[in-house]
């Protein structure tokens, strides 16, 4: 009820967009009137047009603001009750405020459906509370969450509040009816992909789920430390498939946790192999380690660097397992909805906001990876080694070559959505 209240508190603001469009239209009939067809004729158009968009934007603007304010207070208040029920952080609070608040916003501001998206957004609360005061423990290989409550849904559902979906694009789609096909055969399908958003998996499967039901709910994510261990995102990682590792960043952080998580990360590498061996598994990794940046210079997003030894590792357990496995290029372009904080790293709890916005995918060719011969170890061995190139340099150029589709192919996707670049 107080959400709905926006629309009669805005009416009084969107008066002076109409009076200024009135006062334009009143002002161009006239002059177009009185003069002769000429390209001067144009000018109060254009004019016009102006007052139009200006008058938009201001209408757009006030909508927002008056919306944001409403919404905000609404948040205000279930985070009070539920602080008087659940011990939460003073940081989470904080975060979940302007997330939640941020969402809501944008869900009325798109004249999304405020009921539907206020419930998804009631569940999602109640669920980050309760891991707020029991957070779940996630193995080296966490299998998605379907009941008795299934959080792979509920992920999905609110991620789609935020995607646009009549303006978002799949590229390559072909490509994936080859993986489907690979897939049941038993091959294994490795999709190196970039990595924007904190919500991709989730965005991912809202462009995929209507369209190729399945395909997204299987695939296997390698999935760091942070989403496992941040209170906010531990709702959505538990209804996905994770290949759960501490990255490099973290292991030494505490050192009185070292060992442990080396020990887990042995674990992690162990349980893939096996996977591998087993057959007919579709796992996605951001060889960049992390999620793309703008820079800093320019603001624009760019493809980050491909860690070349990430790269050889998933290489490396695919030769030594008995079953296939085909390695596909996947760029993401998902950025404006849920950006990334700036800075690089810092500590577990960052602060998010969402839009309303397309997203893309562009699924590439297979990558043959016959194609870089291995460096030798010793004359001709491996058979066939390249005794003039080193293991390492093989190793780049193979991190470089994916790397150089995938950021074209980004590229493309930018050109036709980004309004920024």
């Amino acid at each position: 009820t107080h959400i709905r209240c926006l629309r009669a508190a805005t009416m009084a603001r969107l008066t002076l967009a109409a009076a200024m469009l009135a006062s334009a239209a009143a002002l161009h009939g006239p002059i177009m009137r009185a003069r002769a067809p000429s390209t001067r004729s144009h000018v109060p158009a254009m004019v016009f047009d102006q007052l139009k968009k200006m008058a938009g934007d201001s209408a757009a603007a006030v909508k927002e603001a008056a919306a944001s304010a409403v919404v905000e207070k609404k948040v205000e208040e279930k985070l009070a009750k539920a602080q008087e029920k659940y011990n939460i952080p003073t940081k989470y609070t904080t975060l979940m405020k302007s997330f939640f608040t941020s969402y809501m916003t944008e869900i009325y501001v798109n004249d999304r459906d405020m009921d539907k998206y206020e419930q998804i957004l009631t569940v999602l609360m109640k669920k980050v509370l309760e891991t707020a005061k029991e957070p779940h423990v996630f193995a080296p290989f966490h299998e998605a969450i379907r009941e008795p409550f299934d959080y792979y849904k509920m992920g999905c559902d609110f991620a789609a509040g935020m995607v646009d979906n009549d303006n978002s694009i799949i590229e390559g789609f072909e490509q994936i009816a080859k993986m489907q096909e690979q897939i049941a055969a038993g091959d294994n399908v490795v999709l190196f992909a970039n990595h924007q958003s904190e919500a991709d998996p989730q965005i991912y499967s809202v462009l995929l789920d209507p369209k190729v039901p399945g395909f997204a709910e299987s695939t296997i994510f390698v999935a760091g430390d942070r989403v496992t261990t941040d209170l906010l995102a531990m709702p959505f990682s538990m209804g996905r498939n994770l290949l759960c590792i501490f990255s490099k960043k973290h292991v030494d952080n505490p050192p009185e946790l070292k060992s442990t998580k080396q020990k887990h990360n042995r674990m992690v590498m162990k349980t893939m192999q096996k996977m591998f061996g087993e057959g007919g598994k579709l796992i996605w990794v951001a060889p960049s380690g992390g999620r793309d940046r703008p820079d800093p210079s320019t603001g624009k997003y760019t493809v980050a660097p491909f860690d070349s030894k990430s790269i050889e590792m998933f290489r490396l357990m695919a030769a030594k397992a008995e079953k296939t496995t085909h390695f596909y290029p996947l760029s993401m372009f998902t950025y404006p909805i849920c950006p990334p904080p700036k800075a690089v790293g810092g500590e577990i709890g960052e602060t998010r906001t969402v839009k309303f916005y397309p997203a893309a995918l562009h699924f590439g060719e297979e990558v043959d990876l016959s194609a870089f011969a291995e460096g030798c170890v010793i004359d001709n061995f491996p058979e066939g080694c390249d005794a003039n190139s080193s293991r390492d340099d093989l190793r780049e150029a193979l991190a470089i070559h994916v790397h150089k589709i995938v950021s074209n192919n980004y590229e493309a996707l930018a050109s036709k959505l980004d309004k920024d670049q």
